[in-house]
């Protein structure tokens, strides 16, 4: 992977489904829950019954509410960018991710869910001078858009929010 470009970012929102978890769990198949909460994503059509979307046809894996830093509990959502003052149905939720600077990484071209996993073992394994700044663990999420379409070559984008 390439070293990233950094960008700056306005608040938006999600509206998808989530999940509590931990990168400990989701390394041990007895209890990793990401699978299932994409399969379900997936099979219930959810970017379809999502109202209010201001970027139709991406898709975005966010990890929010860190309990500390990558090594703690946090929350994933599949979901897709809405307007804030969107309303979700029964069984959806909305959160808001603060304005930030972040480092935007372009993964490998290759099959999900394996450029996915090693990117992100990439970016774990990166020094803050590597990834342009210290993490802020303030709203971190993968895009999923044209590039994503064909799962056997899927190429993706990760935002990691840094402080500054």
């Amino acid at each position: 992977m390439k070293a990233p470009r950094i960008a700056k970012r306005d608040a938006f929102s999600v509206g998808g489904i989530d999940l509590r978890t931990t990168n400990a769990a989701e390394m041990d198949l007895k209890t990793a829950r990401i699978p299932g909460l994409w399969e379900r994503f997936s099979f219930e059509s959810l970017p379809g019954h999502i109202p209010g979307q201001t970027n139709p046809g991406v898709v975005l894996g966010l990890y929010s509410e860190f309990d500390s830093d990558a090594d703690g509990p946090y929350t994933l959502m599949a979901g897709c960018e809405v307007s804030p003052e969107s309303k979700m149905p029964a069984g959806l939720v909305t959160k808001t991710v603060p304005s930030s600077k972040y480092a935007v990484f372009t993964s490998e071209k290759g099959e999900i869910p394996s450029i996915i996993f090693n990117a992100w073992q990439e970016i774990w394994a990166m020094t803050p001078e590597q990834l342009g700044g210290e993490r802020a663990y303030t709203g971190d999420f993968e895009v999923y858009d044209e590039r994503a379409v064909h799962m056997d070559n899927a190429q993706i984008e990760i935002w990691i929010s840094i402080k500054g």
